[in-house]
C-alpha cells in the first residue's frame, strides 16, 4: 500500500516510489511465506508457526504496519481493514513476480525498441505462477461475464471464443442461450471446459462454420499489425464478432488511470502488444466489412468496453 505521510510532510516523490517497491515485495513475501493467513500474532510465535527467521520476520512486519498493510497492538500483529477487504493478495504475488523479472529490462526494451516479449514462455516454467495467472483471469472472466451476457443478444448457433482460455465468458453464453454450442480456440493445452480448437493466434487465422466469435481481452495481447489481423479474421468467419478491451481511458478515479497506463507498458514489455482505443477497433472492425458496430462502456468495470459488431460477409 502506498505510503501516506501526514500534510505537514512532503517526502520526495522518488523516495515514495522506492518505499512502494520496497512495500511490494514486502507484501509478496509475506503473502508467501503465509503471514496473514497466521494473524494475528507476536513475531516469535508467527516465525515459529511458519518456519520463518524470527529477525527477518520482524523487520518484515515493521515495514507492513508502516506501509498500511498490518496493525500492531503493543506487541501483537493484525491485517489490516484495508488488506482485510481488498482481496489482492493474489494479484499481488503475480505482479510481484512479474515486475521483478521483466520490468529489470525495461530500460533496454525502450532504448532498443526491442521489448522482451516472452511472458507466456516464461510463464510456462513457472507453475506458481501460472496456476495464480489462470486463477485471476477466470475470475476476472466469471464476474465481468455476469454483466456481459446481458448487452449481447446472442442467438442460437456456434461460437468460438478466442483466445477464450478456461472458456469462462463462452460457457456463460452457453448457459444462457438455449441451442448455443461453443469452442475455445487458442493454444495447445489450454485448460478450458468448452471443446479445444488448437491454434497459434500469432498467426493467420482462419474461422469457418460460426454465427459468433468473442474476442475478449485478446487483442491486446498483439502488435497492432497483428491485433487488426485479427479483428480483420474474425469479420472475415461471416460471425457477429464481439470484442471486450481494457480501455485506454478508464472512467475511474487516479489510481485506475495510473493502473491502465502501467497495463498497457507491461503488455508491451512482457508480450509486444498494447492498449488500443475504442476508435481503433471499431474502425478496424468498419474496414474489414462489419456493420452496425456498437460501444458499451461496462459498469462492473470503470476499465472495460464492449464493441459488437455484425458481420456482412
Amino acid at each position: 500500500m502506498p505510503l501516506n505521510p501526514p500534510p505537514h510532510e512532503t517526502p520526495p516523490m522518488p523516495l515514495l516510489d522506492i518505499v512502494g517497491a520496497m512495500s511490494t515485495h514486502a507484501a509478496s513475501a509475506a503473502v508467501r511465506l503465509g503471514v496473514f493467513d497466521a494473524l494475528p500474532g507476536t513475531a516469535p510465535d508467527l516465525a515459529k508457526m511458519l518456519g520463518a527467521d524470527e529477525e527477518g520476520l520482524t523487520l518484515l512486519l515493521d515495514l507492513l504496519v508502516t506501509t498500511g498493510y498490518l496493525t500492531r497492538d503493543d506487541d501483537v500483529f493484525a491485517a489490516s481493514p484495508g488488506w482485510v477487504s481488498a482481496g489482492y493478495g493474489t494479484p499481488l504475488v503475480l505482479w510481484s513476480s512479474i515486475l521483478g523479472e521483466f520490468w529489470k529490462d525495461l530500460f533496454d526494451g525502450v532504448s532498443t525498441g526491442r521489448p522482451r516479449a516472452d511472458f507466456y514462455r516464461w510463464l510456462s516454467g513457472r507453475p506458481d505462477e501460472l496456476a495464480v495467472f489462470h486463477q485471476l483471469q477466470s475470475g476476472l472472466a466469471g464476474w465481468l461475464a455476469e454483466e456481459v451476457v446481458g448487452l449481447i443478444p446472442m442467438t442460437p448457433g456456434r461460437l468460438a471464443d478466442v483466445g477464450g482460455g478456461h472458456g469462462v465468458f463462452a460457457k456463460a453464453f452457453v448457459d444462457a442461450t438455449p441451442g448455443l454450442d461453443a469452442v475455445v480456440v487458442d493454444l495447445p493445452g489450454t485448460p478450458s471446459a468448452l471443446p479445444l480448437v488448437e491454434a497459434d493466434l500469432s498467426e493467420p487465422l482462419t474461422l469457418e462454420g460460426y454465427d459468433h466469435v468473442l474476442l475478449f481481452n485478446v487483442v491486446h495481447g498483439f502488435s497492432r499489425e497483428r491485433a487488426r489481423g485479427l479483428v480483420r479474421e474474425a469479420v472475415a468467419s461471416g460471425a457477429d464478432v464481439h470484442i471486450l478491451e481494457t480501455t485506454t481511458t478508464p472512467r475511474g478515479g487516479v489510481a485506475d488511470q495510473a493502473f491502465t497506463e502501467g497495463f498497457a507498458l507491461n503488455l508491451w514489455l512482457t508480450q509486444g502488444g498494447r492498449l488500443y482505443t475504442a476508435d481503433e477497433l471499431e474502425a478496424w472492425l468498419r474496414e474489414a466489412g462489419a456493420a452496425d458496430v456498437t460501444r458499451t462502456d461496462l459498469t462492473r468495470s470503470p476499465t472495460h468496453t464492449l464493441i459488437t459488431a455484425r458481420s456482412t460477409s
